[in-house]
């Protein structure tokens, strides 16, 4: 069977310098019937290892079992084993610590694009499993390294080191690409609701890292200066009008006042987070920054579960009960700052321009049919609804925010974003 055109450009460009050697290596089968995120495991494996650990979704899980007792009972479901050369499976299995006795039997392609990466799984003799991500396009190799300096940092603060995983070994290979392997995890995906666990790492995170700063000399703020005047300046797009606006306005707000900010996972959602009954796991903490707001990690737990697995818009109602339980989130995490409705709200709106800026920035253009972006310009727009009428500033009349009064327009609801991801 002849390889797939992904699998050799993986050998080739992560995997080798040098021409394929001729000397036979082994065959793998793949266990899923797609060819986007493929999975292949160890052919003739005894025993297939926990799955879990690379496939979040239960229905993926029983097609890739269902594949691997096809393939025991010889009727080769879906077709297409790869071959891996002894010379390439050497180097792959130098990503590994040395003396663990593991070697790889799962390897996962990550999702196409310039940052793509691969997921190998290993296992020792004794059942321990290690879980390795190798840069495939060189696009990943700089959000690698990032992660890989983000587990050795956040592993030195006491607060948080036992929700983060172990770095065990971080390197480029001779290709050039970069790797990095960690102990894995429990593999209890996490609750898609937010928990007293989830709130108790978020609080251990905010309080271990938090710094206030003037809003004017804030690193956050010159994140998203640098990125808003790149983006106002290449890309002239509609779907970025309303965000340029509330940018400014935003900005214009908080000068002279101050604002916390504090380490910020990214991409806290619960695809990246495992549990157990006393504890959550952290991880993919490639997205991870020092300037965040200390509800980030909050609002993107809640966005991004609403965008990409529910599809559904923020109403206005949806909003003020967002907005409600921030609130509520940050009185207890840093009981001292600044709680007042409208700090919250421009706390949202920061979240949303730092998000909408960071994808339109990585994806290289804007791409009004993005469901995260498109999502993102809605919800600045619904939360223009809340902020005091010009008229009414002008005028010296002060509107009570405490109450997250949402004025309504039409239907109530922001248009609705259709176009794929």
């Amino acid at each position: 069977m002849k390889d797939t055109p992904e699998w050799r450009d993986w050998l080739a460009l992560s995997l080798e310098q040098q021409p394929a050697g001729t000397q036979a290596g082994s065959r793998w089968q793949p266990l899923l019937p797609v060819s986007a995120r493929q999975l292949y495991c160890l052919r003739d494996l005894g025993r297939l290892p926990e799955l879990a650990y690379l496939l979040r979704s239960p229905a993926r899980r029983w097609l890739a079992k269902s594949a691997w007792h096809a393939g025991r009972l010889g009727l080769g479901w879906p077709r297409g084993d790869v071959a891996m050369a002894r010379e390439h499976a050497e180097v792959l299995q130098g990503v590994l610590p040395e003396g663990t006795g593991a070697s790889p039997v799962l390897i996962q392609f990550g999702s196409p694009g310039p940052f793509q990466k691969v997921v190998v799984l290993s296992v020792s003799p004794a059942g321990r499993a290690w879980v390795s991500k190798i840069a495939f396009r060189p696009g990943a190799d700089e959000l690698l390294a990032g992660e890989a300096s983000w587990l050795a940092r956040l592993g030195q603060i006491a607060e948080v080191q036992a929700y983060v995983p172990e770095l065990a070994l971080a390197g480029r290979l001779a290709s050039g690409r970069q790797f990095l392997t960690m102990p894995a995890a429990t593999v209890l995906p996490s609750r898609a609701q937010l928990g007293p666990l989830h709130r108790r790492f978020l609080e251990h995170l905010c309080r271990a890292s938090v710094s206030e700063w003037l809003w004017d000399e804030a690193p956050l703020r010159q994140r998203l200066h640098d990125r808003f005047l790149r983006l106002s300046a290449s890309a002239a797009a509609p779907v970025l009008n309303g965000p340029l606006e509330a940018w400014q306005r935003i900005d214009a707000e908080l000068r002279g006042q101050l604002m916390p900010t504090c380490i910020g996972h990214g991409d806290f959602a619960p695809w990246n987070i495992n549990r157990d009954a006393r504890a959550i796991t952290v991880f993919d903490w490639e997205y991870a920054q020092d300037s965040a707001t200390p509800l980030h990690d909050f609002f993107h737990f809640h966005c991004i579960q609403r965008v990409l697995v529910r599809r559904s818009r923020l109403r206005p109602r949806g909003l003020d009960a967002l907005l409600r339980a921030g609130r509520s989130h940050l009185q207890a995490v840093l009981p001292s700052v600044d709680q007042s409705a409208a700090r919250v709200a421009q706390m949202f709106g920061l979240y949303l321009l730092d998000t909408l800026s960071m994808y339109v920035e990585a994806s290289g253009g804007v791409d009004a049919g993005d469901r995260v972006v498109a999502d993102c310009a809605e919800c600045l727009s619904t939360l223009g609804l809340l902020w005091q009428p010009p008229a009414d500033r002008a005028a010296g009349r002060c509107v009570d925010r405490t109450r997250w009064s949402v004025r309504r327009a039409g239907s109530g609801d922001a248009p609705l974003s259709t176009g794929p991801r």
